[in-house]
């Protein structure tokens, strides 16, 4: 299936590694320009940038923290310097950072703000600075990232983590409200336990329990995180607008 992503121009949050990476790569693969943005990872972005152009694709790097808004804003000022244009934003990025679990009474104000920042605020600050520009051409597609966790609720030790994924797809169902009668979309994934290189580090000990709990039997890969968005970002999704696309195997709950 041609998605007609030809002559489009997408932002991917995040985009250095994991996820982000997929998502670049399902995009470019589809005929899209890619802008890989990045806090920290630099050296690793400007290796996916390279690895697209030597495939033939455009792909340019910028060093952007979404949840800042002077970084947004030349994020998406440079994109549209790059290409002349902007029509897909996939907000990817978003860190746990250390301390992940904690209860919520011993949980410190700052762990509860650096998680709702690097979830939550820069899907928000991302939203509002790269639509106006779709809005202006009539044709966008917005794909924010959230999780299971957004979906059941956080599981103990990890409210603050559930509460910014379940904020996430409130923000989208208002951007799908304001925004689609002016022709840009958004949706949400919520991706269960995917193979990323982080994830496979940091559950190795209990991968065989969890894939057990999976219908399909198996940890997801990155690259079907990837094809999914690559989907909504496309004319094959025009119908689809406030929809959470549920990427887990069919495992809806967590029990360890």
């Amino acid at each position: 299936m041609d998605l007609g992503l030809k002559d489009r121009v997408a932002i991917v949050t995040g985009g250095s590694k994991g996820l982000g990476q997929a998502e670049a790569e399902a995009l470019a693969a589809e005929g899209a320009a890619v802008v890989v943005a990045t806090a920290k990872s630099v050296r690793e972005a400007e290796h996916v940038v390279r690895r697209l152009l030597d495939r033939g694709s455009r792909a340019i790097s910028v060093q952007a923290d979404v949840s800042q808004t002077a970084d947004v804003q030349r994020l998406v000022e440079t994109t549209l310097k790059a290409f002349n244009r902007l029509d897909i934003l996939v907000n990817n990025a978003g860190t746990t950072g250390p301390h992940l679990n904690k209860p919520l009474v011993d949980l410190p104000e700052e762990l509860w703000d650096f998680m709702l920042g690097n979830h939550l605020r820069s899907a928000f600050l991302c939203i509002k600075y790269a639509a106006p520009h779709m809005v202006k051409q009539g044709w966008g597609r917005i794909i924010n990232t959230s999780s299971i966790h957004g979906r059941v609720g956080g599981r103990p030790n990890l409210g603050h983590y559930g509460a910014a994924k379940a904020g996430v797809i409130a923000l989208t169902m208002t951007a799908a409200r304001e925004l689609g009668p002016k022709g840009v979309t958004a949706n949400v994934i919520a991706p269960g336990f995917i193979g990323t290189e982080t994830l496979r580090g940091t559950l190795a000990p209990v991968l065989e329990k969890l894939q057990q709990q999976i219908p399909l039997g198996r940890i997801g890969e990155p690259a079907e995180v990837g094809r999914v968005v690559a989907f909504l970002a496309s004319e094959a999704a025009s119908y689809v607008n406030g929809a959470v696309v549920d990427i887990t195997g069919g495992r809806l709950e967590y029990f360890f």
